[in-house]
Order: structure tokens, then C-alpha cells, then sequence
């Protein structure tokens, strides 16, 4: 016979069961026919018996029976306190960072969490049912008691240090919504960590959970075990990329094989006498460092699809050698002989767009947008819709692009290519020479344009006088017509905002990054734009009209006015008075009025704390919302869609076949019949679109990181934009980076309501908004995080501000050149 403590024996039968540990937190309460839910947690527990009131008076305490966490409530437990309103539920959000501070918003509150025990398990993205507390203090000391207890280094605040700095993308993440903290805390002058007046609270049931497959590195073993075990089973720790998550326990055979790899976890459970959640690794990416591997962690934490195109997915595709028949002809117009072109950024290869200008006997202008035809090659309900559908857009990382769709259509049947022949969906408006439109006209066509242009060839046509050719006098009249619907927009109310793009400049043979600097726009950025967002909200009307119920359009909600109003209050210390933002239209002018003589750089940071306070623009089913919401804030127009980009966007493939039903080319498929199905779609493609642009973001932090890997510490001028209690978030106009300089609370006075921090040490050290300072910039790879580490070297001097600004401008158009690739420019059509 072999004896065995209750302890042992649920570590013996966890495999079986990964949730059996919970069952010890109730063998001094009766159990009965209610047992606790997997997906449940602590608060004040049932009255009716003596032993629950000492489970409650002891919950916060490390349990004498060894448990590291309170129990998780009993799902009658937890449906009662919902019914009754002392619960409520909601979805935890850490704060960017950290994986012990969150926040979960229910209604237009929200309820931080602070601490391991508050948290109890609780990991980003769950849905939790959480308790108000009224001694928030309670919670903080029961977590002190709890590390000092568990004498474990990597237990509570190892993890995610909060004081940190996070990445550009982080940050922008958690103004997004991707964080906990609200816009109006993050958007003009709030920070992340645990905010100051918010209401705390703990944890008390989780109802949903959120895993997934985690990305990231073993903790490289002490000297004391690293001569170890062979191939025995071994605990080891996992250290995920991602900061808001704990680290993960596994066991393993092959911990040598693991050394220094990037691998990837997936969680197996986290019962309450654990520390950490436990897992079990199911893939090796390849080494730490290696910048393919890092690339391939990004995709994969981002949820990108990359798996290779299957044969069903293939067989859905032309020949190779496809050239268009007589039968691809038949309902298109012939605009082979107009003289047209693509303008897009150097390399593309994915040109799903061309323009057109030619001038009319009547003195008007028949401009066209022509737009790849893909959907005469993707049909619906097959195989390769099936898969577009899922993957919903192309994912550009710096150095490397993830198709939505197999390459033989996205760089050479449907790509616009210069002297050969291509399907296209057109719209071709007759326009006044003042820009008016006079008419507009849909259709299915073949064109074959005349050259593929990037931004800096089109440009270099139009501003050389000497070129009279076709192509060049339409890209100047495409050019002038531009700019007076441009101009049109803004007086409308359309928001100029700014952002910090960046560009590298790679290795030709490495593909490192060997410069990095802000991204520079042109005209000729501008001019395809204009015509681009022109067409997308002509689209937008024509299939409205058609199908009021079944449409696929893009909304753009207000900014809440909570985060604009705290940014008026921070202008105005900086003598910007009468920032009004009761409309787009408002704002706009008062964003075109702040400026300031003395500093150039002034407005672009104004703008960028504008676009800081935006919503997400997001698709939408016509027949699920309501028509008064339909309008896109930011560009000023109330109908509007993405018909322009079907080789790398699935809503535009949507907007496609509404827009060949609307006109007669095709009937309406069954997919786009139903409120439904169409809404669910909208919801992925949405999910899908935000994530491809963090995927982006956090590759262009990756090959920051490596540049200044490479390059060692550098200094450099930064702007402070706003002022958190992590730090200083600042803009570093040099390179590019949007980051938060870290400040040490026994060096630094931080007051967040007034946005100002001044030094212990100094009283005359005082720094606020728009303030201008030395930072050192270095890469940083404490827990094989790639980040790009800012700290605070000096105040800035009013003497070297003109020189400093100057010296800047000097050294950005040193690295002005094209730089390959420079995907990462904003599109707003």
C-alpha cells in the first residue's frame, strides 16, 4: 500500500484533471451539490455555516493548508452576487507592462486591481466577475505578506516591473483600448498604472478564460542546476514576450534543447496552491536574437495567420500564365488606350490601385480610380474565400509581408503592373476644373497602365518642368485636383492628425536596420489619397442605396469629450487659449490655430495628442447599426467605405460584390444576405485589422531595438507629451520613437492632475508638457523583451532650443533618402 497526502495526491492526478486543486479550498466548508466552478473566485463566502465566516475573515491570508490563493466563489455564489449587484463582470485588462495591475470596466466606470491575491489568477483578455473593496490597503499588505512568505523572487514583483518604460506600441495599445486604462487617463495627460481616485477591487469569479498560445523564453538556469539531470523531468520557468502575463511553470525532458530558444507555451491550469500558471511548450521558433525568429513571435502573439496556402486553397487559382480571354472581356469597358498609372510606396509589388486624368472637349477632367479586380478570381463560399475571410488583411511587419491571399494573384494577376494587361472594378467621375463632380460611374473594366510610380517618381514628374508628357500633365492635374478636394474636406470638418512613423534603412545583405528616422509624406502621398477616400465614399453611397440592410461601411465614432477637454486644460497652461472641439469642424481649426512661432515641431505635437484621443474607426453592417452613427469623424464625411484595397483588405472584397450586385454585374451573394453573418465578419475583420497594426508597430520596436543594438547608447532630443506615474512619455522626433522615460519616486515629485514633476533634489528642476530634454537611448533585453530602453540625461536649455531643432532638421534629411521597405506610412483610405 502507498500512502499519500492529499497534496501529493492531486500533483499525482493533475494531468487527469488540471482543476482537482481546487477542490482542497473547500474541505472545511460543505461542499454539497455546488461545488466551485473552474471559472470562479474569492470574496465574502456563504453565512451559513461558522466555517464560512472563517473562510472570510482568512481569505486575504495564506491559507495554513498551503494554499498560495483564496478559493474561487461557487457559481451560486456568484450568480447571487450578480443578481444583487455587489458583483459585477467585465473583461480584465492589465495595464501595459505589468501582469499585476489591471482594470475592468463595466458601464462608464472603472475598478482597478491591484496585487497577485487581488488578481487571484486572473490573466489579461478573461472575463472575471470582480468585488468592490473598501480597504484597498488590506489587499496591498496581504500581497506584501504573501512574498515575504513565499521567499520566491519570482513571485509578484519580478514580473512586469511597472516601473519600466513601456514600448511605443504598448503605448499605443493602451490608448487604443487595448489597455486598461480609459481614454480620458490615457489620451491627453493620464497614465497607466493603477490610477489614483478610481475604485478598487478584487477578483472573485472568472467565468471565462482567455489562453492561448504564449510566445517566449525559458529563464536561464542558476550555475547550481545547470549541470542537471540529463533527461529527467525538470520545472522550469517560462518567461512570455508579452509582459501582462505571468510567468508559466512547465516540465520538461528537454530543458538543454530549450536553452536560449524562442518557444511557445500553452497554459494547462493555475490552481490556488500554484504561484504561477502552469503550462507545456509545443513548438521551438528558433534562437533568441535571431530577427526572423522575433519576427515570427510577433506574428504569432499577434494571432497572424501563416500557415502556407493548402491545395484546395491553389486549385482555386488561374494558370500561371493566365492572360485575360475573350470571356474575361465580356460587360467591361476597354481603357487599354487611357493613359494611367499606379503611385505607390518603392518595391511594392501588391498594387491593387492605378489613377487616371484626362482632360475633356467641354473643359472638364474624367478622372479615374481603377481598382483590382480580385473577386472576378475569388468566388464565394470557396476554398480561397473561405481562407481570405479568415485572415481578413495582409499583415506588413518592416521586412516582411503575410498575404491575405495567395502570391500568384497579389503580386502578379491582380497586381497593377506597368505594361501589361489587368481586370479592374473603376469608378470614373466627369469633375469641373474647381474639382465638382459632375457625374459618377461604376464599372468593370481592363486597363493597361502606363508605368508603376512610387511616391518619390510621381513626385520628381510633376516638379520637373521640363516633362510634358501625357503621364506627367495628368499627375499634375490629378495633383491640383487634389488639392481642391482636399481643401473641400478640411472645410468640412476633416482632422489632419500626425503620428510618429517611422522608416529603416536595411542591409542589403542582412536586412538589418542601419538608419531609422521619421517617416517624410509627399504631395503625391497626399493626391492618392484624396482620390482613393474619394472613391471609397462614392462606393459607400452607391451601396447604401442599393442594400440598406446588407451594406459593409466604415464608422469612425466621436472622441470622448472627457480626453479633449483634458487636453484643452493642458494647452491652455502652454497659452492656447479657446481650444474648442465641439465638432470635427471645431477642432480642426483649433488644431490648424496651435501653434506656436518660437517652436516649429509645436503643432505636430498637438496633433499627435489629438490623435491620442480618437476612437477606432471600425467596419460595420448597415442593418445593425443606426443610421445616425454611420458617419467616419475624422474625415468628415457621413458615408464611408474600403472599396480600394481588395488584394490585401477582405472588406473591400465584401464591398466588391455589394457593389457589382448594386449595378447589376452579379447577383448579391448569400453570405451578404444575412444582418448576421455580415456583422459577425465585420467583428473579425475588425479584431483582425487592429491586431495587424500592432503586429506592425511592434516590428518596427523590434528593428528599433536592433538598431541601437547595434549602434550602442545614443542621445538624443525628446519633446515630453504627457506626464504618467510610470514616467514621462516623450516624443523623440530624431528616430522616430514614441516612448515613457522612467522616473524614480525617490528622485521625482509626479503630479499627474497638474502634469508636472519636479525634482527632490532640485526644486528649480521642473518639467511639464512640450518641455524639451536630453534622453539616452539604449536597447534593453532584460527577460528577452527587445525593448528600447529611454532615460533622462537633462533639462534642455532655452538657449540650445532653436540650435537643438535646427540640428534635428539637419540630420533628418541625412536620412531622407527612400529607404526600403516604407510600408509602415499610414493610409487612410
Amino acid at each position: 500500500l502507498r500512502a499519500l497526502t492529499a497534496r501529493d495526491y492531486v500533483e499525482l492526478k493533475r494531468s487527469e484533471n488540471p482543476d482537482c486543486g481546487e477542490r482542497l479550498a473547500f474541505r472545511d466548508t460543505d461542499i454539497g451539490d455546488d461545488e466551485e466552478d473552474e471559472t470562479a473566485t474569492p470574496s465574502a463566502t456563504t453565512k451559513s455555516t461558522p466555517r464560512g465566516e472563517k473562510r472570510k475573515a482568512n481569505e486575504m491570508q495564506r491559507g495554513a493548508d498551503g494554499a498560495v490563493y483564496p478559493p474561487h466563489l461557487k457559481a451560486s455564489e456568484v450568480e447571487q452576487g450578480l443578481k444583487s449587484k455587489k458583483f459585477f463582470q467585465g473583461t480584465l485588462r492589465m495595464h501595459m507592462n505589468t501582469c499585476l495591475f489591471a482594470s475592468v470596466p463595466f458601464g462608464e466606470e472603472e475598478v482597478e486591481i491591484q496585487g497577485r491575491l487581488a488578481l487571484n489568477r486572473a490573466i489579461d483578455g478573461d472575463t472575471v466577475v470582480v468585488e468592490r473593496v473598501s480597504e484597498p490597503s488590506e489587499l496591498v499588505q496581504a500581497d506584501k505578506r504573501l512574498r515575504m512568505e513565499v521567499a520566491d523572487s519570482e513571485f509578484g514583483e519580478g514580473e512586469g516591473d511597472a516601473s519600466k518604460a513601456p514600448s511605443g506600441t504598448q503605448a499605443l495599445m493602451e490608448a487604443a483600448g487595448g489597455g486598461a486604462s480609459s481614454s480620458s487617463s490615457t489620451s491627453a495627460g493620464g497614465g497607466g498604472g493603477a490610477a489614483l481616485g478610481k475604485c478598487k477591487g478584487r477578483v472573485v469569479g472568472i467565468l471565462k478564460r482567455s489562453w492561448r498560445e504564449y510566445c517566449g523564453t525559458l529563464k536561464p538556469l542558476p550555475d547550481s542546476r545547470k549541470d542537471g539531470t540529463g533527461f529527467e523531468k525538470a520545472d522550469r520557468l517560462f518567461i512570455p514576450t508579452d509582459a501582462r502575463l505571468p510567468n508559466i511553470v512547465i516540465q520538461t525532458r528537454h530543458s538543454s534543447n530549450l536553452e536560449g530558444k524562442r518557444i511557445v507555451v500553452v497554459l494547462d491550469s493555475w490552481d490556488r496552491f500554484s504561484h504561477n500558471p502552469r503550462g507545456h511548450w509545443t513548438q521551438i521558433l528558433g534562437d533568441v536574437g535571431d530577427r526572423n525568429v522575433e519576427s515570427a513571435v510577433i506574428l504569432h502573439e499577434h494571432g497572424v495567420i501563416t500557415r502556407d496556402f493548402g491545395d484546395a486553397i491553389l486549385r482555386c487559382l488561374p494558370p500561371a500564365d493566365w492572360v485575360p480571354g475573350p470571356e474575361d472581356l465580356v460587360g467591361r469597358e476597354d481603357f487599354r488606350n487611357l493613359t494611367l498609372c499606379s503611385v505607390d510606396p518603392p518595391g511594392c509589388k501588391d498594387i491593387d490601385d492605378a489613377v487616371s486624368c484626362e482632360k475633356l472637349s467641354n473643359g472638364n477632367f474624367r478622372v479615374g480610380v481603377h481598382i483590382a479586380d480580385v473577386t472576378h478570381f475569388v468566388h464565394p463560399d470557396t476554398a480561397i474565400d473561405k481562407e481570405a475571410a479568415e485572415r481578413c488583411t495582409t499583415v506588413y511587419l518592416v521586412e516582411r509581408r503575410t498575404d491575405m491571399l495567395p502570391g500568384l494573384l497579389t503580386t502578379d494577376i491582380c497586381s497593377l503592373r506597368g505594361g501589361v494587361e489587368r481586370l479592374t472594378f473603376s469608378v470614373v467621375w466627369e469633375m469641373t476644373p474647381q474639382a465638382q463632380v459632375v457625374k459618377t460611374k461604376f464599372c468593370k473594366a481592363i486597363i493597361k497602365s502606363q508605368a508603376a510610380l512610387s511616391y518619390a517618381e510621381a513626385q520628381a514628374r510633376i516638379d520637373d518642368p521640363s516633362d510634358k508628357s501625357k503621364l506627367t500633365i495628368g499627375l499634375r492635374n490629378l495633383n491640383r485636383l487634389a488639392k481642391l478636394i482636399r481643401q473641400e474636406r478640411m472645410r468640412k470638418g476633416a482632422l489632419e492628425l500626425a503620428s510618429q512613423e517611422v522608416k529603416f534603412e536595411l542591409d542589403s545583405e542582412t536586412q538589418d536596420p542601419t538608419d531609422v528616422a521619421e517617416y517624410t509624406l509627399r504631395e503625391t502621398n497626399k493626391m492618392i489619397e484624396e482620390f482613393m477616400l474619394l472613391a471609397n465614399q462614392a462606393v459607400a453611397k452607391k451601396i447604401l442605396d442599393s442594400f440598406p440592410m446588407f451594406g459593409v461601411l466604415r464608422r469612425h465614432p466621436p472622441p470622448k469629450d472627457e480626453a479633449l477637454k483634458t487636453m484643452s486644460k493642458l494647452l491652455e497652461k502652454h497659452g492656447i487659449r479657446n481650444f474648442k472641439f465641439g465638432s470635427n469642424k471645431e477642432l480642426g481649426a483649433s488644431l490648424e490655430k496651435a501653434v506656436k512661432k518660437d517652436d516649429p515641431y509645436f503643432n505636430k505635437l498637438v496633433r499627435m495628442m489629438a490623435t491620442r484621443c480618437m476612437n477606432q474607426a471600425i467596419y460595420f453592417c448597415t442593418g445593425e447599426v443606426q443610421p445616425a452613427l454611420y458617419s467616419h469623424y475624422g474625415l468628415a464625411m457621413e458615408l464611408y467605405t474600403h472599396f480600394t484595397s481588395p488584394i490585401r483588405r477582405y472588406a473591400d472584397v465584401l464591398v466588391h460584390r455589394l457593389l457589382a450586385a448594386s449595378i447589376g454585374i452579379s447577383p448579391l451573394p448569400e453570405q451578404l444576405q444575412a444582418k448576421q453573418v455580415i456583422n459577425e465578419q465585420c467583428d473579425k475583420i475588425n479584431v483582425k485589422h487592429r491586431m495587424a497594426q500592432w503586429a506592425g508597430r511592434a516590428s518596427a520596436d523590434l528593428h528599433t531595438f536592433l538598431y541601437f543594438k547595434s549602434k550602442g547608447q545614443q542621445s538624443a532630443e525628446a519633446v515630453v507629451t504627457r506626464i504618467r506615474r510610470s514616467g514621462l512619455q516623450v516624443v523623440v522626433p530624431r528616430y522616430g520613437i514614441d516612448g515613457v522615460v522612467p522616473l524614480p519616486e525617490e528622485d521625482w515629485n509626479v503630479n499627474e492632475e497638474e502634469q508636472t514633476v519636479v525634482s527632490k533634489k532640485d526644486a528649480k528642476v521642473k518639467l511639464e508638457i512640450f518641455r524639451r530634454i536630453f534622453v539616452c537611448i539604449e536597447a534593453d533585453n532584460t527577460d528577452f523583451r527587445n525593448r528600447t530602453r529611454l532615460s533622462f540625461e537633462r533639462v534642455l536649455g532655452e538657449k540650445e532650443r532653436q540650435e537643438a531643432y535646427e540640428e534635428m532638421e539637419a540630420k533628418r534629411k541625412e536620412v531622407a533618402k527612400e529607404m526600403y521597405p516604407d510600408r509602415l506610412i499610414p493610409e487612410a483610405n
